[in-house]
């Protein structure tokens, strides 16, 4: 992994929770936590994150109702503050991030993969977000028309990409489009609720290919196909035949027949170049509606439920990596910042590259009670000791079972 990479390192570790369980579980030193019921440990665990994780979700179900699109019920939208808020919380817990508006602009900005541009009719919605979760280096061979015709694999590029994207949008009103003179561009009935969309393995450069409402335009090459020849013909032609007219000199000797053929021959290339770029336009509409269909994982409600679903999967990685390595490293007297380098320098063993978040993952189980936090690890005002020695904070695993154990059964108390 090269270091451009390494600067966009995320706290979203890709690797599937039950990959990460057969290779840690398969780590020598990790063997006598294993007899002594580290599995067990794991299971209680997924149980108890699952059910905390279904709250969340009956949470943002209930207040996304209303203004969910494919509701069909009348569609409010009063609420959607509220909802954005509240969404924004369960994405924190999952590790994703805003797409800032830097990072947005860049990509309107920047070359696209395509071989065309578009442009975002940003000023449609009431409401624009972009989230992201993960970033990686992707490598793949775009052939051009000459590559296809002899078979051969094409150019290889190398790109950046966001691992999953969730786009949120809401249009303004059909009011709006008929004032604007924009009716063609009204979504209409579609159009209305909040639209929440979730995407994998998208271009850092072309985040524009998952808006609905972009307007294909012609990049300075394709312009300059088009008009250049056009230009240089006429400038040819005002030297030779309109300029000595003007200033009174001699002028060249040329046939009205060829006159009109030279324009003729001027304007079927400017007309080949213009059709030309026509069809790479329908080419990649073609391309970007297949590849939609591919990288479009969830739409609307069904974005609730995988974007909890992910960060129940990140919420027990990360617990289960931390506890495992306190346990299995206890004597070597980490502090938080070696014991947070040391699961980072596992998961690059793996082929994971991620910024691991040592922090969340001790508060959450010191909540369960499966860590016994000093006063010298963290500060009264809540502040991490990094450098602090952690010393034998881990409760053991039988320990640790009851402990589990005791807030499974205390989920629900009633009285008989």
């Amino acid at each position: 992994m090269d270091d451009a990479v390494d600067m966009h390192k995320s706290h979203f570790i890709p690797m599937p929770r039950h990959e990460v369980k057969k290779r840690l579980f398969a780590e020598p030193q990790v063997a006598p936590l294993i007899e002594e019921g580290l599995e067990s440990v794991c299971t209680m665990l997924e149980a108890l994150d699952h059910h905390s994780s279904l709250s969340e979700l009956e949470r943002l179900k209930v207040l996304y109702c209303a203004m969910d699109p494919d509701s069909e019920s009348q569609i409010e939208i009063a609420e959607v503050d509220s909802f954005i808020s509240a969404f924004e919380e369960v994405l924190v817990d999952g590790n994703w991030e805003h797409v800032t508006d830097e990072e947005f602009q860049l990509a309107m900005d920047g070359e696209s993969l395509f071989p065309i541009s578009m442009d975002v009719r940003l000023d449609e919605f009431v409401t624009m977000k972009l989230y992201k979760l993960g970033r990686d280096e992707m490598t793949e061979n775009l052939p051009n028309t000459l590559d296809n015709l002899l078979g051969r694999p094409g150019k290889e590029i190398k790109f950046e990409m966001y691992n999953r994207v969730i786009q949120i949008i809401h249009f303004k009103d059909s009011k709006w489009f008929m004032e604007q003179g924009r009716k063609n561009h009204d979504p209409g009935k579609i159009g209305e609720g909040l639209h929440l969309r979730l995407f994998k393995n998208v271009p850092v450069e072309d985040l524009e290919i998952i808006f609905p409402n972009t307007t294909p335009k012609m990049r300075p090459m394709d312009k300059a196909k088009i008009s250049l020849p056009l230009v240089i013909g006429l400038v040819m032609l005002f030297q030779q035949y309109l300029l000595p007219i003007i200033v009174g000199g001699p002028t060249a000797d040329l046939s009205q027949a060829l006159l009109v053929a030279l324009a003729s021959a001027l304007g079927s290339y400017a007309m080949k170049a213009y059709m030309t770029y026509r069809k790479t336009k329908e080419t990649y509409m073609a391309a970007v509606a297949k590849d939609l269909y591919f990288k479009g994982q969830a739409n609307n409600q069904a974005v609730l439920n995988m974007v909890i679903d992910l960060a129940e999967e990140q919420e027990v990685k990360e617990s289960l990596l931390c506890y495992t390595f306190l346990l299995a490293e206890a004597d070597v007297g980490h502090t938080l910042a070696s014991l947070d380098a040391r699961i980072e320098a596992w998961l690059a063993e793996q082929g994971v590259h991620a910024d691991f978040e040592i922090r969340d993952a001790i508060g959450d189980l010191a909540e369960m009670g499966l860590m016994e936090l000093t006063g010298d690890v963290r500060s009264d005002d809540g502040s991490w000791n990094m450098d602090v020695p952690l010393g034998h904070i881990a409760v053991p695993i039988k320990e640790s079972l009851a402990r589990l154990d005791d807030i499974w059964d205390g989920l629900y108390n009633f009285e008989h």
